[in-house]
């Protein structure tokens, strides 16, 4: 099997990249994109258009934590002095099953390495008519239970006029290191309880107590993308540098990033030997009329 998978609807296309399990362009069939695409130089997973988040999701502060008496560590994995965003996304993955709309990928850690978990993970995506479902599942192949958290992490184009409502109840505000901070109330400049444009200042924030409902509007392409993700997906962090406004991301999760040091393993999915935890998020992408 070559590196990419092309997935071809009736609506809508897709392509992916088997390094990384991650989508690498996402557009409508008349050429309209609903996520980033790749550029044309070498691949890089931080240039895509979408990547999963396995076993855990953004940084873990400390590279460690302590369950029933016994200290696990992580090994960072980037430049960064923090382990971020799991294993998944630097891994290459498995076509397990494939047609023109549809992929599984799969991927399985069978020792510690980066992380001290031991485990499979299954994606798969699918394109029914106007929509893509993305889904991730991941079981604890380990002799230990330990605490799993999945999420992703999908980049979607921005321009000037793009419109975000993705209600939530609270947020974490940004400490140094890009590691949350404090839960607060949401600010009023950054609440999307209904539509508005993203500040043009930068958000690196986790939002909580989301419905797992959102919705995007390009008025400049005159495209929507309604999101729906299912609840264990029940937070989301938006991130959208000041340096950068070609693109924003709202990355659907498990669990809330760096939970691990903050509030411990809890916080995550303990999974025993055997369990799996899972979830998906779907894309449906309909034209959208812009009223004078």
């Amino acid at each position: 099997m070559q590196g990419f998978v092309e997935l071809e609807g009736d609506r809508l296309s897709l392509r992916m990249s088997l390094k990384g399990g991650a989508v690498v362009d996402g557009h409508t069939r008349d050429g309209r994109r609903f996520l980033r695409r790749h550029d044309d130089g070498a691949f890089d997973v931080l240039r895509s258009a979408c990547f999963p988040l396995v076993p855990v999701g953004n940084r873990v502060e400390g590279n460690g934590f302590e369950l029933g008496g016994k200290s696990y560590r992580f090994t960072p994995n980037t430049a960064e002095p923090n382990y971020i965003h799991g294993d998944g996304w630097l891994a290459e993955w498995n076509v397990e099953d494939a047609s023109a709309t549809h992929v599984r990928l799969a991927f399985e850690q069978l020792r510690p390495a980066k992380s001290p978990h031991v485990y499979r993970a299954v994606q798969t995506v699918t394109l029914d008519g106007a929509t893509v479902t993305l889904s991730l599942s991941v079981t604890n192949l380990g002799n230990e239970t330990l605490p799993f958290g999945i999420g992703f992490h999908p980049y979607f184009p921005r321009t000037e006029g793009t419109l975000l409502t993705a209600p939530a109840m609270a947020w974490w505000t940004e400490r140094e290191g890009y590691l949350p901070g404090v839960r607060t109330p949401i600010p009023d400049s950054a609440d999307f309880a209904t539509p508005r444009l993203l500040p043009r200042r930068r958000l690196n924030n986790c939002f909580e107590g989301w419905s797992g409902q959102a919705r995007i509007i390009w008025p400049e392409t005159k495209l929507a993308a309604d999101i729906a993700a299912d609840a264990p997906f029940s937070r989301y962090m938006l991130y959208a540098p000041e340096e950068d406004r070609s693109f924003f991301c709202l990355e659907p999760m498990s669990h809330t990033p760096n939970a691990l040091a903050t509030s411990g393993p809890n916080a995550l999915h303990l999974l025993a030997p055997g369990q799996t935890l899972s979830g998906a998020f779907s894309i449906t992408v309909s034209n959208f009329e812009v009223t004078q």
